[in-house]
């Protein structure tokens, strides 16, 4: 069989929803295969990376209903949430990023990325988990190969496939007035035609006062496919409206954890997305692939007592050439390409204006080389050239930058490999950023890191088991310093580009199949999140967890019904802003959620119940008292979920 024609037979068990872990009847050999680890397709084996995939299937199983419910049980990743309805205002942080993680974490669907060019966290909300048929988590550094913002880690979400005809309905119901429904309709045809059609609504009181969320999400894409060629548009529009519940002081928490100082705060978003792409294969081995994206968000709604209107648009175009050189050790895999974005970012209230345009133009490339049959060495480029201008004081930023990749992956036997990889990578301070700095300062300079990570995997009869050291140094590193001299005056705080941070940790993963019905994840994560110079030198970095843990169970009884269960531990972290450490660190939780499923001739029902235990804690916490703030995050919550598939 042909490399090119088995990388695809590998890719479709992973689009049809096999676990990427699970075992060959005759081999316990690793083997599964992923898309974004290197925007072309390879085995994962061969790269010197940590790639967790998590299927349609696992999704299914527990009962989540949000993305985020789905990322906070992964090893490594932290969920920071300041509304508290795990949608709008819920961001990721990987890698050691406290308050500033929205913007050192790339999140993309189906390679569109998410991230905006101001302080606004990617909208995990407009992903319909029903539209999902897996996600893919790279760990650590991608600058080389995704560029800006892909400072801690990658997680791209890859959306379903039409296949033949199906579809399915549903409708749920659940504390807090919660009310959702959903439906999609999807066919492959034989003359390469197909369709997917989409639709999602949902609106629910959710736990604060002044939380009422309404929530709409139509998704429409067709395609084109061939042996030469495939072609596909798509179009999706989100309407989220969303009441503000605002922070609370620890003696407000006491008091009512529920209550709200805000009750005319909201905000209300639609967004327009189209996206345009295709494919077109050079012979055997090369294919030409690009996409051009648009996306429009606007908003508007009340914060701090005042009005406030904002829109962000940005325009992306991605051309690239995939493909591979047969040698006798086998492929050299060769991926280069051009990264595009236009942005423009408006922000418009009753206290300030922003108006902001921002070109980002990259090129990269990459090359996976055999040096035998199992060392592969990957080596990697990106030069990113950026440009902003503020619309308002005329202003220009023009800078410039490279950065480079190496990697080693050394597979030595089927059930076992390691590698190491070096990865650089940076992130432009965006809108927001530059328009609070202070007075000496024209423009915040970029961050740049650079990583180091050693790994293993191993599979031992049915367990699976997985490890990454790292160890992360960056320059300027952007963050919020309160004590800084700022546009209000000398210590009214600004963003500042810290000299030097750091962070080493250690992830572990391991994944059991204990029977043919019970599977058993378990996971730990240690990180050393470090300030190196300046003010805070040698303090930790605030709202990290310097150990987090997850336990993840899942049980098929029988052909009807199945069992989930996990626990999600946070340790002690330092309240978001208090790089003095001043304040002690915030108490450590262990949150337990767990999911009933049932199905019967298409028939499905779900019983989701999220922190079981009525566990008080905070989604987000930050400064110090009495001026601290916190967002307080639900007590036990319940939905109930049945639906039909055709």
């Amino acid at each position: 069989m042909s490399y090119k024609n088995q990388t695809r037979g590998l890719l479709a068990c992973a689009l049809i929803g096999l676990s990427p872990f699970s075992l060959a009847e005759d081999s316990q050999a690793l083997e599964h295969v992923i898309v974004s680890g290197t925007r072309s397709e390879q085995h994962s084996v061969e790269i010197p990376a940590s790639i967790q995939v998590l299927t349609a299937e696992q999704i299914k199983l527990s009962g989540a209903n949000k993305l985020v419910q789905v990322l906070n049980a992964q090893a490594g990743i932290q969920v920071n949430d300041v509304i508290g309805n795990q949608g709008r205002g819920a961001s990721i942080s990987m890698r050691g990023f406290g308050a500033n993680s929205a913007n050192n974490v790339l999140i993309m669907v189906d390679g569109r990325k998410l991230n905006n060019p101001s302080l606004a966290g990617p909208d995990l909300a407009s992903i319909a988990l029903k539209d999902v048929d897996r996600i893919e988590i790279i760990q650590g550094s991608a600058g080389t190969l995704y560029g800006d913002q892909a400072t801690g880690g990658v997680i791209n979400v890859i959306t379903k496939k039409a296949n033949q005809l199906s579809g399915f309905i549903e409708a749920g119901a659940g504390t807090d007035d919660y009310e959702a429904y959903q439906g999609a309709v999807s066919q492959a045809f034989n003359n390469g035609l197909s369709y997917r059609v989409s639709g999602e609504k949902n609106e629910a009181d959710n736990y604060r006062d002044n939380n009422k969320s309404e929530y709409s999400n139509v998704l429409a894409n067709v395609g084109f496919e061939n042996e030469l060629f495939s072609l596909f548009a798509e179009g999706q529009t989100v309407d989220d409206d969303l009441r503000l519940p605002g922070s609370l002081t620890a003696a407000d928490i006491r008091d009512d954890r529920k209550q709200t100082f805000t009750p005319d705060d909201k905000s209300n978003r639609d967004t327009d997305i189209y996206r345009l792409g295709g494919s077109f294969n050079l012979g055997d081995n090369w294919t030409v692939l690009a996409e051009y994206s648009k996306r429009d968000a606007d908003s508007n709604g009340s914060l701090y007592g005042g009005n406030f209107n904002d829109s962000t648009d940005v325009d992306t175009f991605e051309p690239r050439l995939a493909g591979n050189i047969d040698t006798a050790n086998g492929p050299i895999v060769i991926t280069t390409g051009i990264d595009y974005e236009d942005a423009d970012y408006e922000y418009n209230s009753d206290f300030s204006s922003t108006d902001v345009s921002q070109d980002v133009l990259d090129y990269y490339a990459q090359v996976v080389t055999p040096l035998t049959q199992s060392i592969k060495l990957t080596l990697g480029a990106r030069y990113s050239d950026f440009e902003a201008k503020d619309n308002i004081s005329r202003e220009k930023n023009e800078d410039d930058l490279t950065v480079y990749q190496a990697g080693l992956a050394y597979q030595f036997n089927e059930q076992s490999r390691v590698f190491l990889r070096r990865d650089e990578a940076f992130r432009w301070a965006n809108a927001d950023e530059n328009g609070f700095i202070m007075p000496t300062v024209d423009f915040l300079k970029p961050q740049q890191s650079t990583s180091w990570e050693l790994g293993m995997e191993t599979r031992i009869s049915s367990i699976f088991l997985s490890a990454v050291v790292y160890d992360m140094e960056l320059d300027h590193e952007i963050i919020y310093d309160p004590a800084a001299d700022g546009p209000y005056g000398p210590g009214t705080g600004a963003n500042v580009n810290l000299d030097q941070s750091q962070r080493t940790g250690i992830v572990l993963n391991s994944i059991w199949q204990a029977t043919d019905s019970i599977n058993v994840q378990l996971n730990y994560s240690y990180v050393d999140a470090e300030i190196n110079s300046g003010t805070f030198d040698g303090n930790t970095v605030p709202f990290v967890a310097e150990s987090t843990a997850n336990l993840v169970l899942s049980y098929q009884l029988n052909e009807h019904w199945s069992f989930y269960a996990d626990a999600q531990y946070t340790g002690e972290r330092y309240a978001a802003d208090d790089e003095a450490n001043a304040g002690g660190e915030l108490d450590d939780y262990t949150i337990f959620n767990a999911n009933v499923r049932w199905d019967y001739v298409g028939f499905y029902a779900n019983l989701r119940m999220n922190n079981v235990t009525g566990k008080e804690y905070n989604g987000y916490s930050g400064g110090v008292a009495p001026f601290d703030y916190n967002y307080p995050a639900p007590e036990e919550t319940f939905q109930l979920t049945l639906g039909y598939n055709f």
